[in-house]
């Protein structure tokens, strides 16, 4: 039977655990690591750190590599998963992790539960993880740092962006902490605004989502990056704007987020909105 990635994580032991910690902290300087270097790092006989990597790689946290004759390790983003679910767990920031809720060309959403049964939204950021070959060029992303590391960047910049617009009263789920490469949120139960065909008053809606807009650029020097209606979640008629991992300063993409939401609200719910004044309006200047 396949594990889950929840169940191989639980199934980790602290020095396993260490040890594929260790992995990551080296893989901005080398992609693959030897194993000798796990037995230098942790005092381990050659036989225990076999042991080890073999537990690792059967459990699919790991990729193996035969380097210059010796076997050499690389964490997956499994094992990127494992480690951020152990950590927030530790950490009492989570109870449970179910079952995936949502996945994306970057992304995979689990339901989790607090430790007051409160329901989460458990994001795992998996850049590279297939066909996003612009992703670099259009963030601005160093071309040398390997994707497992930028999604470990890109969910710290996603808690960060989306604490500073809630703390500015913006319309975006409630953050609460961030691990690795996840990032707990407020679980927001409703619908993609794609999936919408009736609002009692879609022009309420979609000033709210350019408020929200104005607020990250604002007050937090962020642009969305990737606006659409379908990183929109309606509850009932209020809108939260969600996935942001992608979000910088950036004045051309704050402009094809203003254009895409307003091109979608034109053709679904007939409502325009001059371009000009709204591109003013979130830059703060109307």
């Amino acid at each position: 039977m396949r594990l889950s990635v929840v169940e191989r994580a639980a199934l980790l032991d602290e020095i396993e655990e260490r040890a594929l910690a260790f992995l990551l902290d080296q893989a901005r300087s080398r992609e693959y690591v030897p194993v000798s270097m796990l037995r230098s790092r942790f005092g381990l006989t050659e036989k225990e750190a076999s042991v080890v990597s073999d537990r690792l790689f059967r459990l699919r946290l790991v990729s193996k590599q035969l380097i210059m004759g010796e076997v050499s390790l690389k964490p997956t983003f499994s094992g990127l998963d494992a480690l951020a679910i152990r950590d927030l767990i530790r950490r009492k920031v989570v109870k449970e992790v179910s079952a995936v809720i949502g996945e994306g060309k970057e992304s995979a959403v689990y339901l989790g539960y607090s430790f007051n049964d409160d329901p989460l939204a458990i994001k795992f950021l998996r850049i590279g993880r297939s066909s996003f070959k612009n992703a670099r060029k259009l963030r601005g992303l160093p071309e040398r740092v390997p994707w497992i590391i930028l999604s470990t960047e890109s969910a710290k910049n996603e808690f960060e962006t989306l604490d500073c617009v809630k703390r500015n009263y913006g319309n975006v789920p409630t953050p609460y902490a961030c691990s690795y490469n996840a990032v707990v949120m407020e679980f927001i139960e409703g619908q993609p605004l794609q999936k919408v065909t009736e609002l009692q008053e879609p022009k309420k809606v979609l000033d709210s989502i350019l408020a929200t807009e104005r607020v990250a650029y604002v007050e937090c020097n962020k642009a969305h990056g990737d606006l659409s209606e379908y990183n929109v979640i309606m509850r009932a008629e209020e809108p939260y704007v969600i996935d942001w991992p992608q979000a910088k300063k950036d004045e051309w993409l704050l402009e094809r987020d203003v254009n895409n939401i307003l091109g979608f609200f034109s053709k679904r719910f007939g409502i325009e909105e001059d371009p000009g004044w709204a591109l003013s309006y979130v830059k703060g200047e109307a």
